[in-house]
């Protein structure tokens, strides 16, 4: 029973390798876009010099604070 159920798992992931190729082969790179580093910048700035808070300057430009928060201090740093 546990050698079906490795060869089981060895098939899935031979699939899963040819569906990530196939996929490549397409141009997909896969994964999460990433955030326009413009967008970044002006909220980034528009946070340092109004009174909004953070929260409603990410409702604005569509990130959330984390995503704000991490571009500023890796902007610091």
């Amino acid at each position: 029973m546990g050698a079906v159920s490795q060869m089981e798992l060895e098939i899935k992931a031979e699939r899963a390798e040819a569906g990530r190729a196939a996929a490549k082969a397409r141009g997909k790179s896969g994964g999460r876009p990433r955030t326009d580093s413009d967008k970044l910048e002006q909220a980034k700035i528009l946070y340092q010099n109004s009174d909004k808070s953070s929260t409603e300057i990410c409702k604005i430009f569509g990130f959330s604070r984390r995503t704000l928060f991490t571009y500023m201090q890796k902007i610091k740093s």
